[in-house]
């Protein structure tokens, strides 16, 4: 019932917010708004009766001593007729008749209150414009309390509000210069606003009022599921005792499914492995780099993964499993290096710009060679794939934007090619390649440091700095052979 006369009034200015409806559809509703208003009812008359004898004391020097005690009599008339209704009806809100009678009510004295202050803006307007400032600010704060305390009842609000309002802003614009006519224009924006806000502030009361009448029928509802509920486990308990015979059976069941599952497992496992064993060792049938550069690589992502993932930026990527993934696809980086042709691959000397261009062909041909081998095998989002075409793509992407094939920039480039992009510089340099020769390790260091911000992944190469130990560690047990790495025998 409430629920639906919300849903058709919470969310539009509309003819009811002010002629306050009241049917047997929505009285639940109106009840409450009534109840909040009368709850507080005499604290408003109350404030009304003292801001009344502090106006007549403030305006006392700026009119008519008789005026200002008659305006004040009339009021403290009204209020004394408020007050009587109230403390004498005040529990008399139980039936349509009842609301709709105090619903009148309370519009009917904001009314009358509202036109009293806008009679005295016009009557008692001085001439001194320091006091008219006085007048206007005294109503304006008289508007904005309304708005608080009137705001689940909106015909008074609107009632109150504008009675004064509109004697205002006509008495202000009687003034007829420049000044007044901007005060005109300031105060009528004020009223478009303070309607606004008051109707935002019945909208939320409305809604508070939904949700507790929703929290209500939620209860009644959860009470009567629980008699449901308890009949539901006593039936389940009796269905236990039934399925408590077949238990063993299913367990058992349970086991041997799990060790063929578990064996299946296992052997996917291993043909992965033996796949990527087979593919790194077909790349390496082409390219001059030694089986160590793929262990030296592969730990030298895993040294990096372990650093970082505690850090904030890697720690939603690298789990215990993704790192394990990352150390075996870390062999695949160079897998397209098979689609280059030996007369460039094989080069000693250095590559021309077009020679370059099509060695640069080798990331976007591996990539492709595994979304290839996806498209075949109808492997969809898998996670190991995927990461492994990342690699292969982006791991000569520079944290700057000028690596390739892409451009790639910071967070765009993935963080399994950021990885392989420090671990791949840090072994082509500290290594002897068919067009170079090895630096030693600190000139390796340096290099590395120098490209942070530039080539690799700040954070990344904190993590080198910190694993710096490892990497040379890593770089002497993996070693081709001592003589391809002059200088690292000493420096270790």
């Amino acid at each position: 019932m409430s629920t639906s006369f919300l849903g058709r009034h919470a969310f539009w200015f509309s003819l009811d917010d002010f002629i306050f409806r009241i049917d047997q559809d929505n009285l639940r509703v109106r009840t409450e708004q009534l109840r909040t208003r009368l709850s507080a009812y005499p604290w408003l008359v109350l404030s009304q009766i003292v801001l009344q004898f502090l106006f007549v004391l403030l305006f006392w020097n700026q009119a008519p001593h008789g005026l200002l005690l008659s305006w004040l009599a009339v009021l403290y008339a009204l209020h004394a007729v408020e007050l009587v209704r109230w403390s004498t009806h005040r529990n008399e809100l139980k039936t349509l008749q009842d609301c709709r009678d105090w619903h009148l009510h309370f519009t009917i004295f904001a009314i009358a209150a509202g036109v009293m202050w806008g009679a005295a803006t016009a009557i008692f307007f001085p001439s001194d414009i320091g006091y008219q400032s006085l007048l206007i600010c005294v109503m304006l704060g008289l508007v904005a309390g309304a708005v608080t305390m009137n705001s689940v009842h909106l015909p008074s609000l609107y009632g109150y509000f504008l009675g004064i309002m509109i004697p205002l802003i006509l008495r202000v614009s009687f003034e007829n210069d420049a000044i007044h006519w901007i005060l005109t224009l300031m105060l009528s924006v004020y009223v478009a606003v303070v309607m606004l806000e008051g109707h935002g502030l019945n909208k939320t009361f409305m809604l508070s009022l939904q949700q507790r009448f929703e929290n209500t029928s939620l209860l009644q509802q959860l009470t009567a599921q629980k008699a449901e509920t308890e009949e539901a486990r006593n039936q389940l308990e009796r269905t236990n005792i039934v399925l408590h015979h077949n238990e063993t059976r299913l367990e058992q069941m349970v086991r041997e499914r799990t060790a063929q599952l578990q064996q299946r497992a296992d052997e996917i496992v291993a043909i992965k492995d033996t796949t990527i064993l087979a593919l790194t060792s077909l790349a390496g049938t082409r390219d001059n780099e030694t089986g160590n550069h793929i262990l030296r690589t592969q730990h030298y992502v895993r040294t990096l993964a372990i650093q970082l993932r505690d850090h904030p930026r890697f720690k939603y990527f690298l789990t215990d499993e993704n790192i394990e993934t990352l150390f075996k696809i870390a062999a695949l980086h160079d897998i397209g290096k098979v689609g280059i042709p030996d007369r460039i691959l094989h080069k000693p000397g250095k590559l021309t710009p077009e020679e370059f261009e099509i060695m640069k062909t080798h990331t976007t041909l591996g990539g492709n060679a595994i979304s290839g081998a996806e498209n075949m095998t109808n492997v969809r989002n898998s996670p190991f794939l995927k990461a492994a075409r990342q690699i292969a793509i982006g791991h000569h992407e520079k944290w700057d934007g000028s690596g390739y094939p892409f451009a790639l920039r910071e967070d765009h480039i993935s963080i399994p090619a950021r990885l392989m992009a420090l671990a791949d510089v840090y072994d082509a340099m500290s290594c002897r390649r068919v067009y170079k020769s090895a630096m030693v390790h600190d000139e390796v260091a340096e290099v590395i440091i120098d490209g942070k911000w530039k080539h690799f992944d700040p954070d990344v190469v904190d993590a080198f700095v910190a694993a710096i130990g490892e990497f040379k560690e890593i770089a002497m047990r993996y070693r081709d052979n001592e003589a391809d790495v002059p200088g690292w025998k000493a420096a270790a």
